[in-house]
Order: structure tokens, then sequence, then C-alpha cells
């Protein structure tokens, strides 16, 4: 089990930060993406989160997995 550890909320946490990381890179090329700026660090912190989510939604479905 192996590939226990890979969840949706991870993938999504990934997605999250990729994407938000090509925004921020295009964004000291273009002014204007540049004035939203503060988007991509929200994206970067709903990334964050969200691979948070999936370390606990994990762990929890292991300790249950324990349990029973």
């Amino acid at each position: 089990m192996a590939m226990g550890r890979i969840n949706g909320e991870n993938v999504a946490g990934a997605a999250f930060l990729v994407f938000s990381g090509l925004f921020l890179a295009a964004s000291m090329v273009n002014p204007v993406i540049a004035s939203v700026r503060v988007v991509f660090y929200v994206l970067v912190a709903a990334g964050i989160a969200l691979l948070f989510l999936g370390y606990r939604t994990y762990r929890h479905e292991q300790q249950v997995a324990v349990i029973e």
C-alpha cells in the first residue's frame, strides 16, 4: 500500500502550488498579471492547506484501519 498517501487532496494541493508558481513566474514578466499578485499567494495558501488536509485524511484513514 505504498500509494496510499496519494489522495485527491494531495493532488489538488500540488496542482494549486504548481499553477500558482506558474502565475507568479508570469507576473514577473507581465505587469498586468503582476497587478493581481495577491491572488496567487491565496492560491499558494490554498494549496498548502489542501496538502495538509490530504495528510490529515491519510493519517485518519490509517488510524481507523488500525482500530478495526
